[in-house]
Order: C-alpha cells, then sequence, then structure tokens
C-alpha cells in the first residue's frame, strides 16, 4: 500500500486540494499496479508565517485550471467561431495540426472547426513530465468520428492535433 504525503502552504481551495490529491493517485497507479484504494495520499498545509524559501516566507501561488475545462472551453469557442474567447485559451505560437498532417494558426482553426462541424463527447487529462495532455473525442458534421489532441503549456494550450 503506497503512502504518498505532500505539504503545500495554506490558501488553496477545497477543489484544487481535491485534484491535487486525485492526481497524486492516479500518478502512483500510473507506476505501481495498486488498487485506487490501497493508494493513501496525505496533503500536509503549513502557515505561511511557518514556511520560507531562501530566508523569504512565502504565498501559494494560484492552482492552474483543470486543462479538460481549458480544452472543453477552447472546443466550444472554435465551434461558435468565437475569436476572442479562443485567442485568450491559447498561447501567442499555438499550432493546430489536422488531419493530413498540415499545421495552421488559430484563425485557420476557427474556419476549420466551423466547416467541420465538431461535437465533442469526452475530454480525459494525461499528466507528462512538460504539463498536460486533454485527448478529446466526438463526431464530426458528416457522422466520421475524430479524436483531438491538446497540449497545454501552463494554463494555455499550445497545439491541437486531430486525427
Amino acid at each position: 500500500m503506497p503512502v504518498v504525503e505532500t505539504t503545500v502552504i495554506e490558501g488553496y481551495d477545497a477543489a484544487t486540494k481535491s485534484r491535487l490529491l486525485k492526481g497524486m493517485t492516479r500518478v502512483v497507479r500510473s507506476v505501481m499496479a495498486a488498487p485506487p484504494d490501497g493508494v493513501v495520499t496525505i496533503l500536509r498545509e503549513v502557515s505561511p508565517s511557518a514556511y520560507a524559501r531562501g530566508g523569504v516566507s512565502r504565498v501559494p501561488g494560484p492552482p492552474l485550471p483543470p486543462a479538460t475545462d481549458v480544452a472543453a472551453q477552447l472546443a466550444e469557442a472554435l465551434a461558435k467561431g468565437d475569436a476572442a474567447a479562443a485567442s485568450t485559451l491559447v498561447t501567442e505560437d499555438f499550432v493546430a495540426v489536422d488531419s493530413e498532417g498540415r499545421g495552421s494558426g488559430l484563425a485557420e482553426a476557427l474556419a476549420a472547426a466551423q466547416q467541420a462541424g465538431k461535437r465533442y463527447e469526452t475530454f480525459v487529462e494525461a499528466l507528462t513530465d512538460d504539463g498536460s495532455l486533454v485527448f478529446a473525442h466526438g463526431t464530426l458534421a458528416n457522422g466520421k468520428r475524430f479524436i483531438d489532441r491538446f497540449r497545454l503549456a501552463g494554463p494555455l494550450i499550445a497545439e491541437q492535433v486531430s486525427w
């Protein structure tokens, strides 16, 4: 039975702490053959006055938004053709790669999404050493199935690859 202990500075909301505990369990299960109820996760909180780095007290940094939420928001903005909303969710060097392997920017991704008529069904997050990937699948307006992979850089999407 693996036991994982993490210490954070007080100040994170319950939803963020819940995401962290669930994520720690997923990480353990990606390496060990442990059932979910066999993984114990402990989250200890210390007050900002009891924590220092380099002799300087710190406060908690902001949590990242759930990657699946960011991907779903971009998918919705693309489907609506909402360039303003989409631009707040992607990095400056955002690249969209279509099923033919052609890369394009946000403007082309908006046009392609309007033409394809994507209807998303699920969004699933996968963790990597560089951040999060979100895999989404659904159906195009013509009835064909598709899969999109969104690669996040911090809180923003850097790449969308479609199959």
